[in-house]
C-alpha cells in the first residue's frame, strides 16, 4: 500500500511539474507572439487548515500576482521612414527620408506617440559598410548611404543605427514607406478629414499642384491620398512646421482608421497591402501586434518634436542645417521616453537626501530616470536629518507616489508639515535606504 501512495504520488508531481513547464515555455513564446497579451496563472490562495492564516501561492516565471508595474519593456519603439522615391524608380535606390519620426507604443498604458526628427538635423550617420564608421551629414542622408554603402541591412539599418546613435533610443523595428504606398493607403481609407490650421501656398514646385490654384484653403479639408501627399510634403514655410503638417495627417489616419473598424481587422490588411511598404516585423507577430493594437486609444495620440530644441545653421559644404541644442533635445527624448501615466500627472518631485548623501542621490535620480521618471521632474534636496524616511503624496498624485514607493525600500507616509514647499511628491532618502527594482 505504501508503495502504491509513493507511485501515485510520483505520477502527481511529475505531471504538474510536467504542466508547469509547458506553461512556462507558452508564456516565453506568447510573450515574444503576443506582446502585452501573454498568458499568465494567477496566484492561487492558499490556507493553513485550521487557521486563517493564507498566502498567495505563485509559480515563478508564470504566474501574475497582480497589475504589473511600469519597466522600459513597456515600450515598442518602431522608427517610421518616408522615402523619396518617385514612381517609377528602383526598389533599391538611394532614396534619402523625407519623413522620419519614431512611433512608440507604450504598452503597459495603451498609448501611441510620436516623435518627430528633422530630416535637416545635422548628425553623425554610418559611412561606409562597416558599422561603428560615422560621418556627418543630414541625418536624413542616413537612408541614402546605408543604400549606397551596402550598409549591412542596407538604408533602413543606416538609419536604425543613426537614430540610436545619435538619440540614444532603442529601435525595435522599422518601417519604410514610399509616396505610392502612401498614396494608396491613403485612398484606401476613402480619404481623410484634417481641419487644417492656416492657408499655404506653394507656386516654386509641383507639390501642391493637386489642390486649386496651389492652395490649401483653412478649414475642414477631405482629401485623397495625393492631396494628403501633398500637404505632408509642402515646405515653404520650413521643415518644422512640415512636421506639424505630417502629424495632423497622421492624426487623420489613425481616426479614419478607427471609425472604419480597420483595427479589428490588422492581419487581414496586413495581407493585402504588405506590398506598399517595407518592414522587418515578422508575419508571425502580425497577430499578437492586431491585439495590442486594439488596446490602443488611437485617440489619444501624443506628439513630439525634436524640432524646438534646433536652431538654424550652415554646413561647411554651404548646407543649410538645423544644429541641436543637446539639453533641450535629450529633456524632450526624456519627456517622450517617460511613464506617460506618471506625466499625466505632471509631477513635481522632491528628493530629499541625508547629510553626505549627495552621491546616493545621484544613483536615485539615475533609478528614477530608467524607470520613466526624468531628471527635469525631481529637484534633490539636502536634508537635515530629520524626518522619517519615506514617501509622501503632498498634493494628491496617486500613480507617481504608488510607483516611487516600488522603486525605493521606503514605506508611504503622511505627509506632516515638514516636506519642503512646492513639491507634489517628496521622497526622503534615509541612511542605506535602498533602491528597488520593480517586478
Amino acid at each position: 500500500m505504501t508503495r502504491r501512495r509513493g507511485a501515485v504520488a510520483g505520477i502527481v508531481i511529475g505531471f504538474c511539474v510536467a504542466v508547469y513547464a509547458a506553461v512556462f515555455v507558452l508564456g516565453r513564446v506568447d510573450q515574444y507572439l503576443f506582446p502585452a497579451n501573454e498568458v499568465a496563472v494567477p496566484a492561487v490562495p492558499a490556507f493553513v487548515p485550521g487557521t486563517d492564516i493564507g498566502v498567495n501561492v505563485s509559480l515563478p516565471g508564470v504566474s501574475a500576482p497582480g497589475p504589473k508595474p511600469w519597466t522600459p519593456d513597456a515600450r515598442l519603439n518602431i522608427l517610421v521612414l518616408g522615402i523619396d522615391k518617385r514612381p517609377g524608380q528602383p526598389e533599391d535606390g538611394s532614396y534619402r527620408s523625407d519623413t522620419m519620426f519614431v512611433a512608440s507604443i507604450d504598452k503597459h498604458a495603451g498609448r501611441l506617440e510620436l516623435l518627430a526628427i528633422p530630416r535637416d538635423y545635422w548628425a553623425e550617420i554610418p559611412y561606409g559598410n562597416t558599422p561603428g564608421v560615422w560621418a556627418e551629414n543630414k541625418i536624413n542622408a542616413a537612408y541614402s548611404y546605408g543604400q549606397f554603402y551596402k550598409y549591412p541591412g542596407g538604408g533602413p539599418a543606416a538609419a536604425v543605427a543613426a537614430v540610436q546613435h545619435n538619440l540614444n533610443i532603442t529601435i525595435h523595428h522599422y518601417v519604410v514607406i514610399d509616396w505610392e504606398g502612401f498614396v494608396r493607403l491613403i485612398d484606401a481609407l476613402g480619404g481623410i478629414d484634417i481641419e487644417v490650421p492656416e492657408t499655404i501656398s506653394d507656386f516654386g514646385t509641383d507639390v501642391l499642384e493637386v489642390f486649386p490654384n496651389n492652395t490649401v484653403q483653412a478649414g475642414r479639408q477631405h482629401m485623397d491620398g495625393k492631396q494628403a501627399l501633398g500637404y505632408s510634403r509642402v515646405r515653404v514655410d520650413g521643415d518644422l512646421k512640415r512636421i506639424e503638417r505630417q502629424q495632423l495627417v497622421i492624426r487623420a489616419v489613425a481616426d479614419k482608421a478607427v471609425s472604419l473598424g480597420y483595427i479589428t481587422r490588422i492581419p487581414e490588411l496586413w495581407s493585402a497591402y504588405r506590398d506598399a511598404f517595407r518592414t522587418d516585423i515578422d508575419n508571425a507577430l502580425i497577430p499578437g501586434y492586431a491585439l495590442m493594437a486594439r488596446s490602443i486609444d488611437l485617440g489619444n495620440i501624443q506628439t513630439f518634436s525634436l524640432g524646438k530644441a534646433m536652431y538654424g545653421g550652415v554646413s561647411e559644404d554651404g548646407q543649410l542645417i538645423l544644429l541641436p541644442n543637446r539639453d533641450q533635445m535629450y529633456a524632450i527624448i526624456d519627456e517622450f521616453l517617460a511613464d506617460p501615466q506618471a506625466r499625466d500627472e505632471a509631477p513635481k518631485v522632491a528628493l530629499v537626501v541625508p547629510p553626505g548623501g549627495q552621491a546616493a542621490g545621484m544613483a536615485a535620480v539615475a533609478h528614477l530616470e530608467t524607470y520613466g521618471i526624468p531628471p527635469a521632474w525631481v529637484t534633490v534636496v539636502a536634508g537635515d536629518g530629520t524626518g522619517a524616511p519615506g514617501i509622501y503624496d503632498v498634493t494628491g498624485k496617486p500613480y507617481t507616489a504608488g510607483k516611487l514607493a516600488g522603486l525605493f525600500d521606503l514605506r508611504m507616509q503622511n505627509p506632516d508639515g515638514s516636506e519642503p514647499p512646492g513639491f507634489d511628491v517628496v521622497i526622503r532618502l534615509g541612511e542605506g535606504t535602498a533602491l528597488r527594482t520593480p517586478g
